[in-house]
């Protein structure tokens, strides 16, 4: 015969409310937000932004808190340090982060070109009429700065010596800095690039049209983090899936969503953005290899060890391996 056991009434509310406790304080640890790292007010942020706004990050199981840094070393510290787990942060520093042992592994390619246009001020009509003159970037060692040292390179131009080259903080600091004249171009992105070309700039180069390969905004995390958190992971990565198939179908979604963040409501300036900006996305954002041998073979000329390396040494695509898989 079973024996039952009675539980006085106070010591069954006791009982309750302690499964009720453990219950909320697993609630709250699983409600914790996955922090990612995003850097320079661009269209790149787009998949991030629409992910957090449009809920996909929240409906995976995975609430995001969206940190702003400027900066990719800036980035890249906090990544490696394990203050965020996941970054966006342009493949060119995760190649160079990765030479010298730094735990950094490139999951996502959010966009695969350098997305960036070179704006001059009048009388800069050709790339040779950058000789001597002054061009602004965001932070040495930044998306910017690495654009425009191979746009440079590809237009037989000397950064630095025929080129200056100066570090303005960020993109939108660069117009200001163009208008009072302490410049004499820069290198932006959408949508301060448009801004610019309204303001009586010229776009001298769009940078993806001119047949540089480039691993842009990349997705990054550690693989200390990726071992230990791989579900988690996996979370993020369809949530990025599902963020880009939203840009991509609901123009008028994703439009006020870069409105919000631009903080702009010109309507010619976001209508570029979009267009420009939407068919760069990937519908599974494989990142690209070619761009990433672009930069080990830049790093080499001055770090031989790079030559050393192979693209796949910085990437782990598994992630999105699976999710392709799972669409099939």
């Amino acid at each position: 015969m079973q024996r039952v056991t009675k539980i006085s009434r106070p010591k069954l509310v006791c009982h309750t409310l302690a499964v009720l406790s453990l219950l909320i304080g697993a609630a709250v640890v699983s409600a914790q937000p996955v922090r990612i790292a995003v850097g320079a007010a661009s269209v790149a942020s787009l998949p991030t932004w629409v992910g957090h706004d449009g809920g996909y990050f929240a409906r995976e199981g995975v609430p995001t808190e969206l940190i702003y840094i400027r900066g990719g070393p800036q980035t890249m510290s906090a990544l490696v340090s394990g203050e965020v787990p996941f970054a966006q942060i342009y493949g060119g520093a995760l190649v160079a982060a990765g030479l010298t042992g730094v735990d950094t592994v490139i999951v996502a390619g959010l966009i695969n070109s350098p997305f960036f246009s070179i704006i001059t001020a009048k009388g800069i009509d050709r790339p040779e009429d950058l000789r001597g003159k002054k061009v602004g970037i965001s932070t040495f060692g930044s998306a910017t700065d690495f654009a425009l040292r191979l746009a440079l390179k590809k237009w037989g131009l000397k950064a630095d010596s025929e080129v200056s080259i100066l570090q303005m903080r960020g993109v939108p600091e660069i117009l200001p800095a163009m208008a009072a004249g302490a410049l004499h171009g820069g290198v932006m992105s959408p949508p301060t690039n448009m801004m610019a070309i309204r303001a009586g700039f010229k776009e001298l180069a769009y940078l993806p049209q001119i047949g540089i390969s480039f691993q842009h905004t990349s997705l990054a995390t550690t693989r200390r983090y990726l071992e230990r958190n791989r579900p988690t992971a996996l979370k993020v990565m369809r949530a990025y899936r599902a963020a880009i198939e939203r840009i991509k179908a609901d123009k008028a979604f994703t439009v006020k969503t870069l409105s919000k963040y631009m903080s702009t409501t010109d309507s010619v300036v976001l209508d570029y953005s979009y267009n420009v900006g939407q068919p760069l996305f990937r519908p599974i954002p494989y990142p690209t290899l070619e761009g990433i041998q672009a930069a080990l073979d830049f790093l080499a000329e001055k770090e031989p060890k790079a030559k050393q390396f192979q693209p796949r040494d910085f990437v782990d695509t598994s992630l999105l391996d699976e999710i392709a898989k799972s669409a099939r």
